[in-house]
């Protein structure tokens, strides 16, 4: 009798061991397992910086030109300053290099250096015949709106410091070369074009403020409100892609 209890004990327990394999096999098989979740590689080793080179043409508006200025200070007014007549500067081209930093896909900054070639000042009447130079620095500020097909349009501004040499001075008589640095501004809209991954050609317009400037001699003259339309072709390298 017990011999053939334990021949039954034995076989219930085989027959619990292979119920979960009996059962594999008779199920149907089911859906694969999900593929791994692809991982982002971040490249960090990328700069940020780039570096560009420009030239353009300076075209100026009518500016104020203040002749007899002898007033305290040497301001505009008092010592029978009076207003000139006709008075225009020559436009000219200008030639500009800086450093930049792309912060995100869409914003920028910049430093740039400028040197805008020699130019005429003059009046109507004779009373004005100087030569101007201006060199300028500017802190700049970009928004890249969207790349499209390589495409850029990009609007930006910027404020910095503008140096202006006059010189060659022939009238007037009691005025003489001088050099004057001013506060200076501006406001730009452009659109790049991707050469390659790290170069881009620039294209660009800038409404600039240059401030005044200021000739030297025992009477000196001033040139007020030097605004310029100013417009450029350059290349950006962006070292890091």
């Amino acid at each position: 009798m017990l011999r053939h209890s334990l021949k039954a004990f034995v076989c219930v327990g085989a027959l619990s061991a292979a119920a979960p394999a009996l059962a594999a096999d008779l199920l149907p098989p089911g859906p694969p397992p999900p593929p791994p979740l692809p991982v982002e590689v971040v490249d960090n080793s990328g700069s940020c910086f780039y570096a560009r080179v420009d030239v353009g043409g300076s075209f100026h508006e009518r500016p104020s030109v203040y002749k007899n200025a002898v007033g305290a200070g040497g301001g505009f007014a008092g010592g029978g300053a009076e207003d000139a007549e006709g008075e225009s500067i020559e436009d000219t081209a200008f030639f500009e290099g800086g450093v930049g930093c792309q912060l995100t896909s869409n914003m920028r900054v910049e430093v740039t250096g400028g040197y805008r070639l020699k130019q005429s000042l003059r009046d109507s009447y004779g009373s004005l015949d100087a030569e101007l130079q201006s060199y300028t620095a500017f802190a700049n500020v970009y928004y890249d709106i969207t790349n499209y097909a390589g495409w850029t349009p990009y609007l930006g501004g910027g404020i910095g410091v503008a140096l202006h040499t006059i010189r060659d001075v022939a009238m007037p008589v009691a005025s003489s070369s001088g050099e004057e640095v001013d506060f200076a501004w501006n406001i730009q809209a452009g659109l790049s074009y991707d050469i390659s991954s790290h170069a881009k050609l620039d294209f660009g317009y800038r409404l600039t403020d240059l401030g005044k400037a200021k000739s030297g001699g025992p009477v000196p003259f001033f040139v007020d409100d030097l605004m310029t339309h100013e417009f450029r072709v350059g290349l950006r390298y962006h070292f890091g892609g």
